[in-house]
């Protein structure tokens, strides 16, 4: 018997709304927060060089694919599993849709918590109470530090459950539930309207003011007057080429599951293309524009030396201790920061919903309240074992790195490969208000699967033993004895990392469990 279309109650009340969310679900932390870091770290304006490159052979072929895809595919379903029935069968296809519904579920898990510090900060900075006293830069920065280590609980494990973060954290699961339970539309669709603009309105205010302050344009230089030199070092190609990758939210499949709500009318080539360049503007105009200049202005060569953590939640507060009305504007600024992620985090929950929606016929109800129960008890070690990052570190790189890069792959792999770019890129010109570009085309062609494995086999090479490392207890005691550092903190930051690993394996098997009845029980279905 032939398969009918697949009912759902959901979609989406607009188009505006529809690229709004997906472009939401991109635009987050690594815009405002990893994107500076890694511009200032790989040559300043010279990473906008393979940045720019990345985008055009790796950022918007495969957003084109994704929406595609999952328009394509949506005939069967609304969630990863069902969308990838299209283009699998057996093994392969549960394989690949466990991965489509782990992912997104398993960021939210540590995203949330990094969600809640924006939130903190923004209260403190409001309130008043995020007050830095240093006389010099230095004091300052110390005083920074000491106050995200302690409100974080990242100087010893189980301290961050006797700070207030934990207060926070709890307001932003049950904000972003409270979106999810409401649906798509009226939940997500709804407050990506009020939230996008609100954004880049608090975003531009803050742009100004930095524009404004005295000497600003030797922070800018940073920006603007590259460093050549650094274009030679691969890893600043492979750099940048990861920062359009997590930028866009490619490999997280969201965007495959939203489009898969649109019908053969509806655009999704200018919708694609539209979400993507949305994202890129507020990653290069307010992320590289607002936090670079400023760094360097205040801080100086110094401010290379922070990460992503430490340049966001460090020097910044720093820099916004050193001007007038810096609490007004930082306040304002993690206001940013919380907008950015809330609207990334609550798009990341709902390909789990949608999910156990159609593959167990669970009422959205009863779903957003199993995802909750599970999602927030897997929350919970992640803030306890927090010492130094360890257990949130490793998550991120198995989870936000590693399984991302090969769903992204699986995606262009069957564009290409099993669906054959001209039959790709003829079914995604039906209805689109533009045609796909005859360039990507031949970029997804001939270039693109092969720069993505590339980069992949690449950042696996340059960091996948350094991560084993860090799951052998012997191997970072002995670093730690070698450092002068405590031998038995980095043994426990070993045990901790291997158990995370370990839990991930578990998970995985768990989903693979739950996508392989839910496949099989609606084959069963249509058969009869």
């Amino acid at each position: 018997m032939k398969e009918r279309q697949a009912e759902h109650p959901e979609g989406w009340a607009s188009r505006i709304g529809l690229i709004l969310a997906v472009a939401s679900g991109a635009i987050g932390l690594g815009n405002f927060l990893r994107f500076p870091g890694q511009a200032a770290q790989n040559g300043g304006g010279a990473f906008m060089v393979p940045y720019i490159i990345s985008f055009l052979i790796l950022g918007i072929p495969v957003c084109l694919a994704e929406w595609a895809m999952g328009r394509m595919g949506g005939k069967h379903g609304h969630s990863t599993p069902f969308i990838f029935r299209e283009y699998l069968k057996g093994f392969p296809l549960k394989l690949s849709g466990t991965i489509g519904v782990m992912i997104p579920v398993m960021i939210y898990v540590y995203y949330v918590f990094i969600e809640s510090w924006c939130l903190a900060y923004a209260y403190y900075f409001l309130t008043g109470q995020m007050s830095l006293t240093g006389s010099t830069q230095d004091e300052m920065t110390k005083q920074a530090s000491t106050f995200f280590l302690n409100l974080t609980g990242a100087e010893a494990n189980g301290s961050s459950f006797q700070s207030p973060i934990i207060v926070f954290f709890i307001l932003c699961v049950l904000f972003n539930f409270l979106l999810v339970y409401r649906g798509l539309s009226k939940g997500l669709e709804a407050f990506a309207k009020i939230a996008m603009p609100l954004m880049g309105i608090c975003a531009t205010i803050i742009l100004v003011r930095v524009l404004t302050i005295p000497g600003i344009e030797s922070g800018l230089a940073v920006m603007w007057n590259p460093d050549w030199s650094k274009l030679t070092q691969p890893k600043v190609w492979i750099n940048a080429a990861g920062q359009i990758f997590f930028s866009l939210s490619t490999g997280f499949g969201i965007a495959l599951v939203f489009s898969s709500f649109l019908k053969k009318k509806d655009d999704v080539v200018l919708s694609s293309l539209s979400s993507a360049s949305l994202n890129e503007f507020a990653e290069v105009v307010f992320g590289g524009m607002i936090t670079i200049p400023v760094a360097f202005l205040f801080l100086g060569m110094q401010a290379t030396s922070f990460g992503t953590f430490g340049m966001g939640f460090i020097a910044l507060p720093s820099v916004f201790g050193m001007m007038p009305g810096g609490a007004f504007f930082g306040g304002l600024w993690f206001l940013v920061l919380f907008l950015a992620a809330i609207t990334s985090s609550v798009t990341m929950l709902q390909p789990g919903i949608l999910f156990l929606e159609e593959g167990f016929h669970v009422g959205r109800r009863k779903s957003s309240l199993l995802l909750f129960i599970f999602t927030f008890l897997l929350c919970l070690p992640i803030i306890y074992f927090n010492k130094d990052f360890a257990a949130l570190d490793i998550a991120d790189f198995y989870i936000g790195t590693i399984m991302i890069y090969i769903l992204a792959s699986l995606q262009i792999f069957i564009f290409v490969f099993k669906i054959g770019v001209d039959r790709g890129v003829k079914d995604a010109n039906e209805g689109s208000l533009i045609p796909f570009p005859r360039s990507i085309k031949f970029v997804l062609k001939y270039i693109t699967p092969w720069f993505l494995l590339f980069i992949f086999v690449s950042f696996c090479y340059m960091n996948l033993p350094e991560y084993l490392d860090k799951m052998n207890p012997e191997v970072m005691g002995l670093l730690a004895e070698n450092k002068g550092e405590n031998v038995e903190d980095a043994k426990t930051k070993a045990v901790v990392a291997r158990s995370v690993v370990i839990s991930l394996v578990l998970i995985y098997g768990f989903i693979y469990i739950l996508v392989s009845k839910a496949l099989d029980h609606k084959k069963d279905k249509v058969s009869t």
